[in-house]
């Protein structure tokens, strides 16, 4: 089976039980159904944000969109995430408020919808961490199925917890069960959402991407000999996965440029084993005035 075909399964299945549960959460007064609804809907945004990127992966960049669409992955994790926070922060206010006052809570309905909740994330992450083997699947694909296949089953043992919650509440009717399992739920989605935020934004923002350093990005070109300074270098990352670098490289006289070529492929490689793929390198001759403007 294609992973566009399992992911479309996936988005469906789940998207229905978004609304079941915003549905029936509302129905049975359970704060702990609604929050389940809202992290089950970050992982819609995460399978759709899965299938997209599959689809762009195939678009080549045109004249206009010379980077092509890459990071239009980055801009929709930064804005779901964003809607996250917000969702999550009016879900705790709710809660904390329902334990002081507690609001009799239609267990059944909790039990019945969580349990539902379970099955379809269960068979959802089944179906995505299914593999046929297939050859001709690309590798960035697989890594986008195995983070929703990851954010799945993550889900699956929530929509557990959830009816372990509901059957507490069934037997020993303690209400205040509930908004506080959907507190901890709560506390759970903040803790995966808050690093999304701050790696989307800083990709957003062309900050240096985690794990690279620039000064061993400079003593790696530095260590061919004909270079004697580096300047002017950018690394960002266009995407979760793409690293890009330009840098001027300074020679100490114009006839080391005959010799560009191989100094070029010296330092790629070099780069190349720090992360980064996507290099632009600019030559110049010692003593060459360079306008430098960040």
């Amino acid at each position: 089976m294609e992973n566009r075909l399992k992911l479309s399964i996936a988005i469906v299945l789940n998207m229905a039980i978004v609304i079941l549960q915003i549905i029936f959460g509302l129905y049975a007064h359970s704060m702990a159904l609604i929050t389940d609804a809202v992290h089950n809907f970050q992982d819609v945004v995460s399978l759709i944000i899965a299938y997209i990127a599959i689809l762009f992966m195939a678009k080549k960049p045109t004249e206009k969109m010379t980077f092509g669409y890459l990071r239009s992955e980055v801009m929709a994790g930064f804005i779901n995430s964003a809607f996250l926070l917000g969702a999550v922060f009016l879900i705790i206010t709710t809660s904390i408020e329902r334990i002081f006052e507690p609001v009799e809570v239609e267990s059944v309905y909790v039990i019945v919808m969580g349990g539902i909740a379970f099955v379809i994330n269960a068979f959802s992450a089944w179906l995505l961490g299914f593999h046929h083997g297939d050859k001709h699947d690309h590798q960035h694909e697989d890594l986008n199925i195995k983070a929703a296949y990851l954010h799945l089953l993550s889900d699956a043992g929530i929509s557990l917890g959830v009816v372990v919650g509901g059957i507490v509440i069934y037997f020993y009717g303690i209400n205040w069960v509930d908004p506080v399992i959907s507190i901890l739920f709560s506390l759970y989605i903040l803790r995966e959402t808050l690093p999304v935020v701050k790696k989307s934004y800083m990709i957003l923002m062309e900050s240096v991407p985690p794990g690279i350093e620039t000064e061993e990005v400079k003593k790696a070109i530095l260590q061919n000999p004909k270079i004697v300074d580096v300047h002017d270098i950018h690394i960002w990352a266009l995407s979760s996965k793409d690293i890009y670098l330009s840098v001027h490289v300074v020679f100490e006289k114009k006839e080391d440029l005959l010799d560009f070529e191989t100094v070029l492929t010296d330092v790629e490689n070099s780069l190349k084993k720090l992360g980064i793929h996507h290099i632009t390198i600019q030559p110049e001759i010692k003593g060459f005035k360079c306008e430098t403007i960040y």
